[in-house]
């Protein structure tokens, strides 16, 4: 169960990731930062309920800062993702681990 105090420290630490850019590039849907580092990403034409998350940015700050299970990591980051990016009908997964640039 996440406490609402827990809910606000993560929605402070996603709020960083409020304004990223999406980019379309060969069937995947990509979010990057300013630095088109790449941030998550999901398949738009195949079906697969997956959106894959970075694990060193993103991921790994609730498992080590708020000691959070994968059930409790995916429903923060799917409310975030539907209430910021009006992405639905997906399930947060740690992807990948390593910082990937898109040019």
């Amino acid at each position: 169960m996440i406490t609402e105090q827990k809910k606000i420290l993560a929605y402070r630490f996603l709020n960083r990731f409020n304004d990223l850019e999406k980019v379309i590039r060969n069937g995947r849907v990509y979010y990057v930062d300013k630095d088109r580092n790449l941030l998550f990403y999901y398949y738009q034409n195949i079906k697969n309920d997956y959106i894959w998350v970075n694990y060193d940015r993103i991921w790994s700050f609730f498992e080590e800062f708020f000691l959070m299970k994968e059930q409790e990591i995916q429903g923060i980051l799917k409310d975030w993702l539907e209430e910021t990016y009006k992405i639905k009908g997906f399930t947060p997964d740690m992807g990948f681990g390593w910082t990937l640039r898109l040019e």
